[in-house]
């Protein structure tokens, strides 16, 4: 809201309902913005990152100052978002079957063999490299940009709100040999939808570059999708198709530990093979712990006695694990692993290393700890 109003004077008021605000125009349901009509504002500077994954219906944003490029999203809406004079962001349109990738506009993604992947469920369950020129279709270089891109970050390729897929970064990348305009960077799937897409891809599919995109929300989630072990659900009843499951899904995790056991004694706790001891306030005490062969849960209370934390590790037991999207929760990458929060106060987090849940409640009022550092306190190194 406020990186896109600057210094412009709009009724965005934080009491007032998204749906008053000035220019805003909401719908469907679950309930999502579904159109921008800012014309005149005098709105500045660049369009925020975040609006890039609104799937709206209508943009109307001329007659302001705007810099930078249009989120390629914006082109499918109605609307004046064509003609703001300023390029298109990180759209494809060049299907390279060759992998050779020499033209502007051109992508390719690779197998583990070096194929070059020609389905939409390929990009989904066999993708190795990613390979994309470094003018996009609307002839902007983005050399600048691939050639800061470092292991671990994201990259997501983008069809339709119900067809994308997101991959980890990891490894270096590769700069275009001999001049050639072809970056190469080494992925791994993280997060897709699949409901919107299937069979071979055409080789002139228009389709949207998303480096490092912000986390997904209620506002994206409004069809299945995978993350890691989680499939993501819009909330209350999904009447369309739900997705098979991944390839590969993260298999399960043997059995550790003993049989079912209560305990207040830190030591005992510490006994147990995926226990780790959370960097909390030094004042802060066990107050209990229940554990099993699958795991464990443990609750924490502050120095004057209250209810201040809960945690939980687990393994993975090849389930899946299935998340109706509320608002104020994401989904997104911790780390280099996957994760759900809801909140500022509820982590969890899937070590793909290992197969290990890591999960952390905040009950305390205290500003300062975070559920996402006790988490990462917890995990191996």
């Amino acid at each position: 809201r406020d990186a896109l109003r600057g210094e412009a004077s709009l009724d965005w008021g934080g009491d007032l309902a998204i749906g008053r605000w000035e220019g805003v125009a909401v719908g469907g349901e679950p309930l999502r913005v579904t159109g921008l009509d800012l014309r005149d504002k005098g709105l500045t500077g660049a369009i925020p990152r975040t609006l890039r994954r609104l799937p709206l219906d209508e943009v109307r944003l001329a007659g302001n100052a705007l810099t930078g490029c249009v989120p390629s999203a914006f082109g499918d809406a109605k609307g004046d978002a064509a003609y703001l004079g300023l390029p298109w962001c990180l759209r494809y349109d060049r299907l390279d079957a060759t992998g050779e990738v020499a033209e502007a506009g051109g992508w390719a993604i690779l197998d583990g063999s070096g194929a070059v992947i020609a389905t939409w469920e390929g990009l989904r369950s066999e993708a190795a490299t990613l390979r994309v020129h470094q003018t996009d279709a609307g002839g902007t270089s983005w050399a600048a940009e691939f050639g800061a891109v470092a292991e671990g970050d994201l990259f997501e390729w983008w069809g339709a709100i119900d067809c994308w897929v997101r991959y980890l970064v990891t490894g270096a990348p590769v700069p275009p040999p001999g001049g050639s305009g072809r970056w190469e960077f080494p992925i791994q799937r993280i997060s897709y939808a699949p409901t919107g897409c299937a069979g071979v891809i055409p080789a002139a599919a228009t389709l949207r570059a998303e480096e490092q995109p912000p986390p997904l929300d209620a506002a994206v989630v409004t069809s299945p999708i995978w993350h890691g072990p989680y499939l993501l659900s819009p909330y209350g009843d999904w009447s369309g198709t739900w997705p098979g499951l991944p390839s590969p899904l993260p298999g399960p995790v043997p059995a550790v530990g003993s049989d079912s056991w209560r305990s207040d004694d830190l030591a005992t706790v510490q006994r147990h093979p995926l226990w780790r001891d959370p960097d909390l306030p030094a004042d802060w005490t066990l107050h209990a712990a229940n554990a099993d062969r699958n795991g464990l849960e443990a609750v924490y209370v502050t120095g004057r006695g209250y209810l201040g934390l809960k945690i939980y590790i687990a393994r993975y037991d090849g389930a899946v694990r299935h998340v109706e999207f509320l608002s104020g929760m994401k989904a997104h990458m911790i780390d280099g692993y996957p994760a759900v929060t809801s909140g500022p106060r509820i982590v969890e987090l899937f070590d793909t290393r290992s197969g290990i849940l890591y999960g952390a409640q905040i009950y305390s009022r205290s500003r300062t700890l975070s559920p996402t550092a006790v988490v990462l306190s917890m995990m191996p190194e």
